[in-house]
């Protein structure tokens, strides 16, 4: 009885014997439309010298014409066909790409709670910086994964929130103490909150303020 072959075994004989297209799936269909395009434009550039060395100006001058031929009559190349390779080729190939390769869901979340925890951490250090003010900008325009982020992480929600509403309140200090004052200086500047005036005729001294210690005798 023939040995089933293992796993490492199976794939080891499909990097040997598998062959995949090193073309795209549409090369099949759009190779045969290329090569007409290619063909067209050179007769019709052809056509256009032809019609340039028949004229009677150029007519007996063969070195012109030979020139004109020359630089004119050039086929524009066409896109080659890849062939095929072997499947270890292609793996080899594919690893070794410079190309960034797209990042998965799981990755882009993951990139992005880092940036949103650094974010949150410079906010908090500094309000000014370049990723606190990339933040507040996510914030403001209502950036739908920031918020996705805050609802699953509400202990970081809670440090955003409670940064906020320090600023908030140290915004709001000043303008409350200037608001606090002016009401102030209304409210003594006020008819209610004035002293009587007392009014003495011409030539009548008014009566001098006894002092605390003068009205206390003067009751007893």
């Amino acid at each position: 009885m023939e040995k089933k072959p293992t796993a490492p075994e199976k794939k080891e004989l499909a990097h040997k014997k598998d062959h995949p297209t090193r073309s795209d799936r549409g090369m099949r269909r759009s190779w045969a439309k290329r090569k007409a395009r290619v063909n067209r434009k050179y007769r019709h550039v052809a056509d256009q010298l032809l019609r340039v060395t028949t004229r009677p100006s150029m007519t007996g001058d063969d070195e012109i014409t030979r020139e004109l031929i020359r630089k004119g009559l050039t086929r524009e190349k066409n896109k080659p066909k890849w062939g095929v390779g072997t499947l270890r080729e292609a793996v080899e190939a594919k690893l070794a790409s410079p190309i960034t390769r797209r990042e998965t869901k799981r990755q882009r979340e993951e990139r992005l709670s880092r940036l949103y925890i650094e974010g949150i951490i410079a906010f908090e250090l500094d309000p000014d910086s370049a990723k606190a003010t990339i933040l507040k900008d996510g914030i403001r325009g209502g950036h739908a994964r920031l918020w996705d982020f805050l609802r699953d992480h509400p202990e970081w929600q809670e440090r955003l929130s409670a940064k906020i509403k320090q600023l908030q309140t140290a915004e709001q200090r000043p303008s409350e103490k200037a608001r606090l004052k002016a009401e102030q200086k209304r409210k003594w500047r006020s008819s209610g909150h004035r002293l009587p005036r007392v009014v003495t005729p011409r030539g009548v001294t008014p009566p001098m303020n006894p002092s605390p210690l003068q009205s206390k005798t003067n009751a007893r």
